[in-house]
């Protein structure tokens, strides 16, 4: 008897011996926010111009909001893209084919553009998170402008950006 006793003994220490050098499990949250940049055109933007650079601001307060911080992301990508114009004179027609950047990889694309709102984007799911970690990001919108506004207009470019982070210990 004494000898299952010893057995059961040695099974129990050699499995807590196995088990300690196992890692934790890490807890991770997926969470969405919102963001937005404002690309100007002005009336004296020459045609056949291709690039428009914006900077947009992260409220990284928005991180704490959601259990988590800049620090800790681990994804980041936009998951949903839309580009409205300020005029309803100018159409997103005459950008021709539209690309958007952040820092320097192309998130969305849409070669036919129409109307003053586009929300007809193909989202590339390219991971944006070292760009997501401060407290602004480069945009970009690529395009070949047709034809120049009457006046000066804002294309407003708002994004859903889904992240996966760790949460915060």
């Amino acid at each position: 008897m004494q000898r299952i006793h010893f057995f059961l003994f040695l099974a129990v220490i050699v499995l807590v011996a196995g088990c300690a050098d196992y890692p934790p499990i890490e807890q991770t949250e997926t969470f969405n926010i919102d963001r937005s940049v404002q690309f100007s055109l002005s009336n004296l933007t020459p045609i056949n111009k291709d690039t428009f650079v914006a900077t947009g601001t992260i409220d990284t307060n928005a991180y704490v909001d959601s259990l988590s911080g800049s620090y800790l992301l681990k994804t980041a990508q936009v998951g949903r893209i839309s580009l409205i114009s300020s005029d309803p004179t100018f159409t997103l027609d005459q950008l021709g084919v539209i690309h958007i950047l952040i820092g320097a990889d192309t998130v969305a694309m849409d070669s036919l553009p129409q109307g003053t709102v586009d929300t007809n984007f193909t989202l590339t799911g390219i991971d944006i998170t070292k760009y997501m970690r401060n407290t602004s990001f480069p945009a970009t919108l690529a395009c070949n402008l047709q034809s120049v506004p009457k006046t000066g207009v804002i294309l407003n470019c708002g994004m859903t950006i889904i992240y996966t982070a760790n949460v915060r210990p």
